[in-house]
């Protein structure tokens, strides 16, 4: 059992207290909309390259829990129309200590990191999805073969969700792929196998089903909402020479994606690449990458299939201090 300890974090419209001593187990926020942050400084666009606060994003330092102001780790809702609709999410990173720090969205930008976890050294995957119908992020972790959810209201042990879950390596939530209401689930295995589990709305998924195999010749594969304007959730996966390829979605949870095109090469020098949503607020869908010196980068996007990300603008160094971004 891992020991671990909460200040207090705002969770929503009310908050969770925890004990300020040591106490046994593992704990994560599930953050909203309502979350305690700091000064939210800092801006994407030509003020991020000129921010010089000596760590990731705009501050290292550590927002204290004292007072709540709105800040978007969940932003609204597209406010195009042809878009998919799918939350965008803060970033979040795991330090060497099995501490989680998270930087939430407000006005265009990210702001200062605050503590959102801890105790999660040992946890071997994580990514977030909003698959609870509410503005929550919930965030899975993989220990072992076991699969949890932490949400506002299991912060610390979290739901467990299911084992066997470790034949998997990689795991996105690009959005509704299905035809539903709720962002589903992608997971491949080490065989390349890609997998689609549905999502209930209540947190958990139903029966996987096959996307294809082969999928082991890519590094990275990201993605999170529509990248080419036609309301539909797209990924993108980059293959061992570096070559970012396109998916776009069709909305049928039998044949999820179209066929593979070229975006282009070169992206081999990121060896984290992230899809969080519209994090430059401009009614489309971005792409984050982390490069091998620990700079953040951000691909806007364009909405255009040929061609769905601008030139890529620096948010800032420092990045590699996380051995896991999510």
């Amino acid at each position: 059992m891992i020991r671990g300890g909460f200040g207090t974090f705002a969770l929503g419209d009310h908050y969770v207290k925890a004990q300020q001593t040591r106490r046994t187990g593992r704990g994560i926020k599930a953050r909203s909309a309502a979350v305690t942050a700091g000064a939210l400084a800092m801006v994407l666009g030509a003020s991020v390259a000129a921010s010089a606060s000596g760590g990731p994003s705009a501050s290292i330092t550590d927002v204290k829990p004292a007072q709540q102001t709105t800040a978007h780790n969940l932003t609204s809702f597209s406010t195009n129309a042809a878009q998919d609709k799918v939350w965008t999410f803060g970033i979040d990173g795991r330090d060497s200590k099995g501490n989680i720090y998270s930087y939430d969205i407000k006005a265009n930008g990210f702001g200062a990191r605050h503590l959102s976890g801890y105790g999660m050294g040992s946890a071997k995957a994580f990514f977030k999805n909003n698959s609870n119908d509410d503005a929550d992020v919930n965030v899975y972790a993989l220990f072992g073969s076991t699969l949890r959810i932490f949400t506002s209201s299991t912060p610390d042990e979290g739901k467990v969700i299911g084992t066997g879950w470790n034949v998997y390596n990689t795991f996105v939530t690009p959005g509704n792929l299905g035809g539903a209401a709720n962002p589903d689930l992608l997971a491949r295995d080490g065989s390349g196998n890609l997998w689609l589990y549905l999502s209930y709305g209540n947190g958990t998924f139903t029966t996987k089903r096959k996307v294809g195999p082969g999928w082991n010749i890519y590094s990275q594969i990201a993605g999170r909402g529509d990248l080419t304007g036609d309301g539909k959730p797209d990924i993108v996966a980059r293959d061992g020479s570096g070559v970012l390829w396109l998916y776009k979605g069709t909305g049928n949870a039998d044949a999820p994606f179209a066929k593979r095109t070229k975006i282009g090469p070169g992206w081999n020098t990121y060896n984290k690449i992230l899809g969080l949503g519209d994090t430059s607020e401009d009614g489309r869908n971005d792409l984050i990458a982390r490069d091998g010196s620990g700079n953040l980068w951000l691909y806007k996007g364009t909405g255009n299939a040929s061609g769905p990300y601008a030139s890529r603008v620096k948010i800032g160094p420092g990045w590699n201090t996380y051995n896991y971004l999510f």
